[in-house]
């Protein structure tokens, strides 16, 4: 044997003879390149003939050492004994219970070739407890090569990161083994050490991979099979307690789940840059569906057993039929087996991401460098100062609203503003991005890594959306803000669970601000006190840029010199559209111009419109300081919005900006805007109507001194410095 042997293969042995170890060691010998490495085989002080068979086998083959122990070591024992035996710079640990092709330890091993940061390598297989396992439609141990070779073919070069490995087959580094140490035998027979094995791996700086062009069958935990079900309850639970003191968090099947997202994340986001039929990313996907569906099904069960008895005693419970997991399951199927292959790449950037979120701060998960840098980098700024903390709700760069005034607001005031965003309408960020002075975007599947680098001292977190209240399961504060900015029902979400956070963070937050009259009336009493009415308002770069003279108009529409009725803003449900086709008609020698996106549930309605009125434009959504040309050229300023909950619980974030460019406005009569004399109210069509026409006669007009001083008086800037005041007392 030379000295320079590439990989040895240990083989642990207990009993299994004709069932698992014999046919596990002649696969090797048949499947194997002899040159290519040195098998020792640990026998566990069997006693039903593996060690005169393995005595007779190793004499038959010159590269097999073998190694009779005279007790059983358990699994971590006897592996080590063979790690300590090899000679290898790579070393396989491999179950007898496993059957090997043609090929495997090849494509095994090549990885740690072509990826110097990896410390274990394991394969896929038919029996595995994540996302190592791949169903492959007729494979059993008879056809296994044959089957699996025309997939693993397919894959060929493919291979992908992971948390932990299932230790039937995984291949290390000498130089891993030289760094951390052996298996834990504290372990005792088994479970666990592999998990255990794969932590240190990670702390000690090596990555974990799966190897997709390398499959080994796996008759799966032969030994383990023969155990009493109280003595393998009984282990688990032992070497489970052990894992969890040892290295202080918790084993939870939830850990599996994170790696099947991300598997499944990687293998989709490739699968639409390629955007060819037939895939191979589809493939890696769909063969796993089926167990991840088993998994989802186990953590149902999970979840029902910490139910109190009663409840998982009825099968038939509503707690039973509508679990979580099982809606999550029929989402996943909804979105990836029927969605477009946009709709695939959407759920799975989304569902990944709330993974990360929902798991990485429980399941101990070291924070990535290059995300430490860039918080650590945002801390340097504070210098005694205090950051405040904005969730995801509207992408930063889309149209301006109320959360994005806010963050901008309190970054004009000194304080350092993280934003958090999810990519889902413009904006771009993979980790940060600066977008002014003590203004940062964090892609919000990184906020549970907030708390790794900031002190709760120096933090603030601004909850908007009842939703949001997620993030207080590993955010770290001093003090807590709750923005209560809408009416709940405009958010597509489980009203039920809705209101049940909006509840628990009226209650949790030190502080409660208001966005519209009707919202404080439905706060609880014992909220009052702890409340603040904090109405819209308008940014002083607005007022600013109004007040620019250097603004030039947009010519499309100065097409005429006929008079403009200008509306902004989101063009959606809550649009009276019935209104908007009265202006038309009645208004004939007026332009109705409608800038903004056109929501889909409304978009038949609006072009039905276009087609019967020539006099109605409808330009796509700009930027905040963008509009302003537009809102210079309008001559009436509409707030054309239908009545209802939802729009009476609205302050419009359009309305201060009108004013502040001395524009006269004409609104349905909204409770947010029936209080302000200076706007003209309108009870029905008719008086709309008749109120845009007595403000066309005295055309043209001039700009409205009051309007534009009752916008200075409600700026954002106004806005933070009622909260900080009401914060001090």
């Amino acid at each position: 044997m030379k000295k320079t042997t590439r990989t040895s293969i240990v083989v642990l042995c207990y009993n299994s003879l004709k069932e698992a170890t014999r046919p596990c060691l002649e696969s090797i010998i048949f499947n194997t390149p002899v040159d290519s490495y040195e098998l020792i085989v640990v026998d566990n002080a069997s006693s039903d003939g593996t060690a005169d068979y393995l005595k007779d086998f190793g004499a038959q083959h010159a590269n097999v050492r073998i190694q009779l122990n005279d007790t059983n070591k358990g699994y971590a024992g006897g592996n080590n004994d063979g790690i300590k035996l090899a000679r290898g710079q790579y070393i396989v640990l491999l179950n007898n219970d496993t059957l090997v092709p043609s090929g495997w330890l090849d494509s095994l091993i090549k990885v740690f070739s072509e990826q110097p940061d990896v410390g274990l390598v394991g394969p896929v297989t038919n029996a595995a407890g994540n996302e190592q396992r791949i169903e492959l439609r007729g494979l059993n141990e008879k056809n296994f090569e044959k089957t699996a070779a025309a997939y693993v073919e397919r894959q060929k070069g493919v291979w992908f990161t992971t948390e932990k490995l299932g230790f039937f087959c995984v291949a290390m580094r000498r130089t891993l083994t030289e760094k951390i140490g052996y298996l834990d035998e504290k372990f005792g027979i088994g479970m666990f050490e592999d998990d255990d094995y794969c932590i240190r791996a990670k702390k000690a700086g090596f990555f974990l991979a799966v190897a997709e062009d390398c499959f080994v069958y796996h008759k799966g935990s032969v030994s383990f099979n023969k155990l009493s079900v109280e003595i393998y309850r009984e282990q688990f639970e032992k070497n489970k307690t052990y894992f969890k003191e040892k290295h202080e968090i918790e084993w939870t099947l939830t850990d599996i789940a994170f790696c099947y997202w991300d598997k499944f994340d990687k293998d989709l986001s490739a699968y639409v840059k390629n955007n060819k039929k037939g895939s191979p990313e589809i493939e890696r996907i769909s063969i796993r569906l089926e167990n991840f569906k088993h998994l989802l099904v186990q953590i149902h069960r999970v979840e029902l057993s910490s139910m109190f008895s009663n409840t998982r005693e009825i099968s038939s419970h509503p707690v039973a039929i509508h679990a979580k997991w099982q809606t999550r399951w029929q989402n996943f199927m909804r979105n990836m087996v029927h969605g477009t292959s946009v709709e695939k790449y959407r759920y799975f950037r989304s569902l990944s991401g709330r993974v990360i979120q929902r798991f990485s701060q429980k399941q101990g998960v070291q924070i990535p460098q290059a995300v430490f840098y860039k918080l650590h980098a945002i801390r340097e700024t504070l210098n005694g100062r205090k950051l405040i903390i904005f969730p995801a709700t509207v992408d930063f760069h889309y149209m301006t609203q109320r959360p994005q005034h806010l963050a901008r607001a309190f970054a004009e005031a000194g304080y350092v503003v993280i934003y958090g965003t999810l990519n889902n309408q413009v904006d771009k960020v993979e980790i940060t991005e600066q977008v002014a002075t003590n203004l940062y975007l964090l892609n919000e599947h990184y906020f549970p890594f907030i708390s790794y680098v900031f002190k709760p001292a120096e933090t603030t977190y601004y909850c908007l959306w009842p939703n949001n209240i997620k993030h207080l399961e590993y955010l770290t504060y001093s003090y807590l803000l709750y923005d209560y900015m809408d009416d709940l029902s405009l958010l597509e979400l489980s009203s039920s669970e809705l209101e049940n956070d909006h509840q628990k963070i009226l209650n949790q937050a030190n502080l409660v601000t208001v966005s519209a009259d009707i919202l404080m009336s439905q706060l609880p009493k014992h909220i009052l006190p702890k409340s603040l009415l904090l109405n819209n308002a308008v940014s002083d770069e607005f007022i600013d840029t109004v007040n620019a003279s250097n603004i030039n108009l947009i010519d499309q529409v100065t097409l005429s010199s006929h008079p403009i009725l200008g509306y902004y803003g989101a063009i959606a449900e809550w649009l009276d559209f019935d209104l908007i086709e009265c202006l038309a008609k009645e208004l004939p020698n007026s332009k109705i111009v409608l800038i903004g996106p056109v929501s889909e549930c409304v978009s038949k309605r609006v072009a039905d419109i276009l087609w019967n009125y020539s006099n109605v434009v409808v330009l796509p959504p700009c930027k905040q300081l963008e509009l302003i040309p537009f809102l210079k050229r309008f001559d009436i300023c509409l707030i054309p919005f239908i009545r209802n909950d939802i729009t009476n619980a609205i302050s419009p974030v359009k309305l201060f900006e009108y004013l502040s460019a001395g524009k006269p406005v004409v609104t349905t009569n909204l409770a947010e805007c029936v209080k302000y004399t200076l706007l003209h109210i309108a009870n029905d069509h008719h008086q709309f109507v008749d109120l845009v026409r007595n403000i066309l006669s005295a055309y043209p007009m001039k700009l409205d001194v009051l309007a534009q001083q009752l916008a200075l008086d409600n700026t954002w800037k106004q806005r933070v410095q009622q909260i900080r005041l009401k914060m001090e007392q």
